[in-house]
């Protein structure tokens, strides 16, 4: 096996064709942290269709943060702090991100502290709810409610050791930092921002510019609503249920891909003394609902260029399995932007490149692509697996022109689903795919 640089091969023993396919299928969607009945705080056309039941929540009401459904965000020094696992506490039915001063370094010296928590489910379009309470002391305290992707070593908050883990294991992409949705971002003691930010090149950054809670109409120190909804269309921009920013999604250029939802409570910068508090949650809520031709697989389309540059050895969105260096990007043949996948090798070699998707609506979906292939492979198929049903797939034949293959009607029953290109070749055999959509009708 031929190890390209800038991706780390894990070498395993070699599969057969059924032991593949069948440790395709040991994926096991995460379940929702608590069980609740809630409707999103939202104008009523605007909550059409989310019905009564989130997908996901998690309320915030245990003893101790869930580290099943939560990683830390630890890391520091970094802008002038640190975030620890013990500055997050979870009691009195809140999350609790507490702010400090002590010693962390053994040095003598108090540092700044606080914490923060990241979410080990992804979650796509649908509205992300929460109701917080924030901290407003003098020494700068920048709290977050906001998603974005994981990848390997992320910089700022890949301090527990989990999350390198489970990047390992399969259970998260090597790269998934593609874009950024900010619910709000709060500067103690007066300052809050909502909007995007760019994770991926191209992305077009798009803020309402930072308010104070006069201008928006609320106490920060009280306990307020915050959401935003997530279309393909559009993110809408909640507090209360009043909507504040709306930004047009076309015009932002962004890369889709379900996302990690964090909420933070980062030092920035802070000085002098810290009167002791903290920022808390009382709960983070989900819903979605069919959106019929919305694409529910990250970077389909494999053109997401993400600012930290993983090169083009790592497939950003995806997970990759087995040989993982006989997964990559190419640029030379492409259905339409810029990039398209490409499995092969200059020695045998069987590899799977593919997205879990979790918490998405229940209902019909059709899968389609565009796929290239040099044709003599044991293997060479998409499928559609872990929906509730059989496993449905699709050969990809012999052809150096793209050609379109389609896997209609999958009935997903339990609000889950895998996409798997998988390929089992000998050296010089390759595939190609692009294009690749799954979408409910």
């Amino acid at each position: 096996m031929v190890t390209r640089p800038g991706k780390k091969s894990v070498v395993r023993p070699a599969l057969s064709i059924a032991a593949l396919l069948l440790s395709l299928v040991a994926f096991s969607p995460t379940q929702a942290a608590t069980a609740v009945t809630a409707t999103p705080v939202l104008p009523a056309d605007a909550a059409a269709g989310y019905g009564s039941t989130p997908a996901y929540a998690d309320e915030f009401d245990g003893t101790a943060l869930d580290t099943n459904a939560w990683y830390h965000r630890i890391t520091g020094p970094y802008t002038g702090g640190y975030m620890t696992a013990d500055s997050v506490t979870e009691s009195n039915g809140a999350l609790h991100l507490n702010f400090a001063q002590r010693d962390v370094t053994g040095d003598g010296n108090a540092d700044y502290v606080s914490g923060g928590v990241i979410s080990k489910q992804r979650f796509g379009y649908g509205y992300y709810e929460t109701r917080a309470k924030l901290y407003t002391g003098t020494s700068p305290l920048h709290t977050s409610f906001w998603s974005m992707g994981l990848r390997r070593d992320i910089g700022g908050a890949g301090g527990d050791p989990a999350i390198n883990q489970d990047i390992t294991d399969g259970k998260s992409p090597e790269n998934n930092q593609l874009f950024e949705i900010d619910g709000f971002e709060a500067d103690s003691p007066d300052g809050l921002d909502m909007g995007n930010a760019v994770q991926s090149q191209g992305t077009v950054r798009q803020r309402m510019g930072a308010k104070n809670a006069a201008q928006l109409g609320i106490d920060f120190a009280d306990w307020n609503v915050y959401g935003y909804e997530y279309t393909p269309a559009t993110t809408k921009f909640y507090i209360n249920g009043q909507l504040k920013l709306t930004i047009d999604n076309a015009a932002t250029n962004y890369q889709f891909n379900p996302m990690n939802l964090w909420l933070t409570a980062l030092p920035y910068y802070p000085s002098g003394t810290v009167v002791p508090g903290s920022s808390d949650f009382d709960y983070f809520r989900y819903w979605n609902k069919p959106i019929a031709g919305a694409n529910l697989l990250g970077n389909g389309s494999f053109d997401a260029l993400p600012t930290s540059n993983p090169g083009s050895q790592i497939v950003p969105g995806w997970l990759e399995s087995y040989d993982t260096s006989a997964s990559s990007i190419a640029s030379d043949q492409v259905v339409n932007g810029t990039r398209s996948l490409r499995q092969g090798s200059s020695s045998s070699y069987t590899v799977s490149t593919k997205q879990n998707l979790t918490d998405i609506p229940n209902g019909t979906y059709t899968l389609t692509a565009k796929v290239q292939s040099s044709g003599g492979q044991s293997q060479a198929v998409v499928r559609v697996l872990n929906h509730g049903g059989s496993e449905l797939s699709v050969p990809v034949p012999a052809t150096s022109t793209w050609t379109d293959i389609t896997i209609p009607n999958v009935n997903v029953t339990n609000h889950a689903a895998t996409v798997a290109i998988t390929s089992v070749g000998s050296a010089g055999q390759w595939l190609r795919a692009d294009a690749v959509s799954f979408s409910h009708n």
